[in-house]
């Protein structure tokens, strides 16, 4: 949700000689008409809007701060955020072309991005591998130049010929160059989830079970010019969206990505057809490189009646936008960005509903409930066009979510690692679990808090399994879904519980009945005839709605030990 930093409050006094380089301002306004704001939205590169105390925030020079005048708005300058964008300038323009971001560590350049993924591909080749899905902008024009856009992928390869029906989790980061934090978040889960693999039993079902396709630079050369201290937020074609003068954070040359995606591109309001805007739009629909690289990878090939194939997300919407994706739709898509702490889903453009409306409501304020974010289809914030998550969902159907980042695009490495880091990765996790089925297992309660009375036991020796299954856990700050009742559980082990074969064992409510919305339940696992090592324990509750809905799995670890490992564990032998 959005929690406005205490202000310090200066009026920008009228007239007076600029006493520092452009775009060094940091600005909010009061607006009383929400249309004022939806037409800002089309022309500025970021709003963040409190609409309680209908307050917009940004950053922006002397002619961004001109154009809201001319607006109507009165414009007051926040001299600590400002403060702040300038010490991030004054610590890059010091710098002798630095490896790392000069007093952000914890955010790695593009190029350190691409080192570590090497060496993670390098280290783990049965868990990653790289896809390279084409050239930006500048690769384009000049093969010395900019980038050859990559995606990492994570996931069992020794396994996923046998298990083709493997949903596919798709994340783009850093879309918009100058969000820092995005990137790193990406970074950070693909590296947790390998070094996990096989100690940890969260990373190792998730591995196991899901195709993770991190394409964590979505415009490395438009990043590349952020790095730099510019607030650059587009890509860098200067042929096709020249602008004169020097760039600042509302003006510059570049396509904005984000608006240039090919779904509902044209159109008036949610982007500008003016070259310098922050949300140009291109010439035309998927005019740039990115773009086009980023929707054959995603969704693939679309021929003139709209069906796509070939992408890593399967199309299975329906003949029209009227027709909702089915509900056993496997696969997720996500475009992470900075900042606003929210959580959003389609439509961007229009007021209208999408046809899977519920249940992406109902995830995006389960999402919402682990990283604490306001959550609300996208229109709300303002009207956005031709961008990634209304493409994707559009010609795919798949659920797809935007979710912006922390407090501020420099974000602090302190509060990036204490807050927007942790709680993000808890949002994100639990979207993994729930890949199979994004508009069906959000619906039923979550598994969470698995805990074995005993890790390690000789085969034979039973196991209890405790759980709680919670059917409690949305963020209610804009809007309300129904908790129902659990009404059981069930355990399966080594099979998770959507294959075939899979046992179930039931479990049963430690309180002696099912009647609330979260329960804790406990199981016996048998472990007789068992193989000596790990097992994985999977447990998946129901609720009440609609006579019975399945919700989101989780698994834990049990460890049988082998009768070569009796005595030195300190078992006895019968």
């Amino acid at each position: 949700m959005i929690r406005p930093c205490t202000f310090a409050l200066a009026l920008l006094a009228a007239g007076g000689s600029p006493l520092v380089r452009a775009a060094d301002w940091f600005v909010e306004a009061q607006y009383d008409d929400r249309a004022v704001v939806d037409r800002l939205g089309a022309r500025f590169q970021h709003l963040q809007i409190d609409p309680a105390r209908r307050l917009i925030r940004l950053d922006t020079d002397e002619a961004g701060i001109a154009a809201l005048t001319e607006a109507g708005l009165d414009v007051r300058v926040d001299m600590v955020a400002t403060a702040k964008l300038r010490a991030f300038h004054a610590a890059v323009e010091v710098a002798d072309t630095p490896q790392s971001i000069p007093g952000y560590a914890c955010y790695r350049t593009v190029e350190e991005t691409a080192g570590s993924i090497d060496a993670l591909v390098a280290a783990h080749p049965a868990l990653t591998e790289i896809e390279t899905i084409g050239p930006t902008w500048e690769r384009e024009r000049n093969p010395g130049a900019g980038y050859e856009m990559r995606a990492l992928r994570v996931t069992n390869l020794q396994t996923v010929a046998d298990d083709p029906d493997r949903p596919r989790m798709v994340m783009y980061g850093s879309i918009h160059a100058r969000e820092y934090t995005p990137a790193e978040l990406l970074m950070r889960m693909a590296e947790g989830l390998v070094a996990g693999y096989g100690s940890d039993p969260l990373s190792t079902w998730l591995v196991d079970h899901v195709d993770f396709r991190f394409i964590v630079h979505a415009n490395p050369d438009g990043r590349k010019r952020a790095e730099t201290g510019i607030g650059w937020r587009k890509n860098t074609n200067v042929e096709d969206a020249f602008c004169p003068g020097t760039p600042t954070s509302f003006s510059q040359p570049g396509v904005d990505l984000n608006r240039n995606f090919p779904f509902h591109w044209s159109g008036t309001g949610g982007s500008s057809t003016e070259r310098c805007d922050q949300t140009f739009r291109g010439p035309s629909a998927g005019s740039e490189p990115e773009t086009r690289n980023l929707v054959a990878y995603t969704v693939g090939t679309c021929d003139a009646s709209g069906n796509c194939s070939g992408g890593a997300l399967p199309d299975r919407r329906g003949t029209s936008l009227a027709d909702p994706a089915p509900e056993d739709y496997s696969g997720l898509f996500f475009d992470i960005h900075s900042y606003s702490q929210l959580v959003l889903w389609p439509w961007g453009d229009v007021d209208t509903a999408s046809a899977n409306d519920a249940p992406l409501r109902r995830m995006g304020r389960r999402l919402a409930w682990f990283n604490d974010y306001w959550p609300m289809q996208s229109v709300e914030l303002y009207p956005t066009r031709g961008t990634t998550v209304d493409t994707v969902y559009g010609y795919v159907g798949a659920a797809a979510y935007t979710i912006e980042l922390g407090v501020e695009f420099f974000e602090s490495c302190n509060e990036f690692e204490n807050a927007t880091l942790p709680h993000n990765l808890s949002a994100l996790l639990y979207a993994a679990r729930a890949a199979r089925r994004p508009y069906q297992w959000p619906q039923g309660p979550d598994a969470r808090d698995l805990t074995v009375d005993v890790v390690r036991v000789a085969a034979g020796t039973a196991v209890t399994l405790r759980a709680t299954i919670d059917d409690t856990r949305y963020n209610q700050d804009n809007g309300a879904e129904t908790s129902y009742a659990i009404t059981g559980a069930q355990a399966y082990v080594d099979l998770p519980p959507w294959r075939s074969g899979a046992v179930a064992i039931a479990a049963q409510p430690v309180d002696g009945s099912f009647n609330a919305t979260s329960e804790t339940v406990q199981v016996t696992i048998p472990t007789a005839g068992l193989a000596p090592g790990r097992h994985l324990v999977w447990i998946q509750g129901s609720n009440a709605r609609n006579g019975g809905t399945v919700g989101t799995p989780d698994a834990v670890f049990i460890e049988i030990i082998g009768d070569d490992r009796l005595f030195a564990d300190g078992f006895e032998a019968g």
